[in-house]
């Protein structure tokens, strides 16, 4: 497996066997035959070497990038075995409770999962406590003793823990809730409201909505009232986001099976207990030349599709998990997450900007594709191996048999990207032509190479290019072809509502949910935002997560400090139409 400068860096720092004293005893090829012979014990012994040598090959290939903690766990034989990236835990009205949880918590993320909480069941700060005579701490400072332990602990010994709180917009602390981020801090929760139609009515009508807890009725508000402060925060600093708890129910493959949670970045809806493994599809990998030019290689995505839904149905059964509740509720329902990363790789390919309707037909049409792959794969590993334990309680019972419960969960992929070597992080475009990114292992430099590859066809100047290194971006630069600049616009270079837009039809797609920020311009308004989430809400999205520029620190730097230098490429000839092929 050849991994790029910023591959290798996430690969030893994260992902390799150490020996007792912390040197590397491994290289990315090791690496990758040990998750692949690992996956294959689910087999039985005679197709074990078949199926480790065709998982080995499409990770080798780097058409399929299993998730962190597949990486740093699955095979190693001083780690426990847990592939699951995504958790949801219940978390009740006592003290007991509480802690019992935080404990749980802590196992799951000392092996690399991320968690997600409903607070809802914690009562309002101020509420007297008949036990104890005393006031209730409430859901924020519960959150801030759950901040505070996320610190402490880091998920697989990789990164600190990541969570994900969620508070129902009747709870009578929403409030509070939605402004706990606005003055910093909580760094390792990301915060959603879980709205309901209900009051999505009556924000549109203007009317009142009640605050309650435990059927009691505390106080009313008007929700035009609550939706502002909603907005006022997102604005302010990118959070709360909101979660559509409708949305999620209306899809829930286990109706009996409340969903009201999410993993931390909000693309995985878990009932409590159950947990969720991720991979994604390298879409880069997915384009094979045609008569007219570069066109999606449906047959390798649909071969890669199969082989990776095995892999991860595989790692349910061979995997060791924090907690052996966890393990039975993930084995009840075996959900999986086949995703995606470089969209936008794959779009420029085909030369369809990001942010046109051809680019967004052509990406809905993929996922089309895969969903119905994945669903007819799961289908025949049913029949090969036995449906989900709970799937006469599903919605797929008796007309359908299903291995897995949900397939299909479009996951940020941050750092998987740099180990496929790809620059669009799952559905998102790329965040601009160069710019640098500060990561744990240090600073990550990127130039595109699909950029300088189309300026290699066209000769664009080396002082050129240097214009665009300093800047990190190719608009509004002479010296750059119109159609390079449709291709090659960044994530704060396409509007919101594209960005909206692309979402809004990939989630059609997607039995899961979807993990995207929609990138805001510094001048969005408040006003904006309305807008914007309000679609959110019409379009059918699951949830939603925005960030305007400049409303809090980044990690990520357009342009690059160094001066750009020379530059090497091989020809590529031009297609008839005068833009390059590549």
């Amino acid at each position: 497996m050849e991994l790029t400068e910023a591959g290798q860096k996430i690969f030893k720092s994260r992902f390799a066997r150490r020996d007792d004293t912390g040197a590397i005893i491994e290289s990315p090829a090791e690496a990758v035959w040990r998750m692949a012979n690992a996956a294959a014990r689910a087999e039985k012994p005679p197709q074990r070497a078949f199926w480790a040598e065709k998982f080995a090959a499409i990770i080798n290939q780097k058409k399929f990038i299993p998730s962190t903690p597949i990486w740093a766990n699955i095979g190693k034989p001083e780690r426990p075995w847990q592939p699951s990236a995504c958790f949801v835990l219940a978390i009740e009205d006592s003290l007991e409770s509480i802690y019992e949880t935080l404990k749980q918590t802590a196992l799951v993320c000392k092996w690399g999962g991320g968690v997600g909480f409903n607070f809802s069941s914690i009562r309002p700060q101020g509420d007297f406590i008949r036990s104890t005579k005393g006031k209730a701490s409430g859901v924020v400072e519960v959150i801030r003793l759950y901040n505070a332990s996320a610190a402490m602990v880091k998920q697989g010994g990789i990164r600190r823990g990541a969570f994900m709180g969620i508070l129902n917009a009747d709870h009578p602390e929403i409030f509070e809730f939605v402004n706990a981020k606005k003055e910093g801090g909580l760094e390792n929760f990301n915060l959603s409201v879980g709205i309901t139609d209900s009051f999505m009515e009556a924000v549109f009508k203007g009317a009142d909505w009640s605050l309650s807890f435990a059927g009691e009725k505390r106080r009313t508000v008007n929700a035009r009232v609550l939706w502002k402060e909603i907005l006022n925060a997102a604005w302010a600093c990118g959070e709360p986001g909101l979660i559509f708890l409708d949305r999620l129910q209306e899809t829930n493959p286990v109706p009996g099976n409340t969903l009201n949670a999410t993993n931390p970045c909000g693309e995985q809806p878990l009932s409590p207990g159950e947990s969720c493994l991720l991979g994604s599809l390298n879409l880069a990998k997915m384009v094979a030349n045609g008569k007219d030019g570069k066109e999606i290689d449906w047959g390798e995505l649909a071969a890669t599709t199969r082989v990776a839904l095995r892999f991860l149905d595989n790692l349910i059964d061979v995997a060791h998990y924090p907690l052996s509740y966890i393990g039975e509720k993930t084995r009840a329902t075996r959900k999986v997450g086949l995703g995606v990363l470089g969209l936008h790789d794959l779009l420029i390919q085909l030369q369809l900007p990001y942010d046109s309707p051809e680019g967004r037909q052509k990406a809905r049409e993929l996922l089309h594709y895969l969903r119905l792959t994945a669903y007819r794969y799961s289908a025949q590993l049913a029949r090969e191996k036995g449906c989900f334990p709970e799937w006469k309680h599903s919605i797929f019972y008796p007309a359908q048999p299903m291995r897995n419960a949900s397939c299909i969960t479009i996951a940020p992929t941050g750092t998987i990207t740099l180990l496929a070597g790809t620059e669009g992080y799952g559905i998102e475009p790329v965040f601009a032509v160069a710019y640098q990114k500060e990561t744990e292992t240090g600073t990550i430099t990127v130039f595109s190479n699909l950029f300088l590859r189309f300026c290699n066809e066209f000769r664009v100047p080396e002082t050129v290019l240097g214009q665009v290194a300093a800047e990190g971006s190719c608009q509004g630069l002479d010296g750059i072809p119109s159609c390079l600049k449709k291709l090659f616009k960044g994530a704060y270079e396409i509007a919101p509502e594209d960005h909206l837009a692309m979402q809004i039809e990939l989630q059609k797609e997607v039995d899961n949910a979807i993990s995207k920020t929609i990138n805001l311009p510094p001048a969005t308004t408040v006003k904006d935002l309305d807008l914007i989430y309000k679609k959110a809400f019409t379009g059918g999205l699951k949830g939603i997560t925005v960030f305007r520029a400049g409303s809090k620190p980044g990690v990520i730097t357009l342009g690059m400090k160094d001066s750009f230098s020379a530059f090497s490429c091989s020809h590529l000839p031009s297609r008839g139409c005068g833009c390059p092929e590549l």
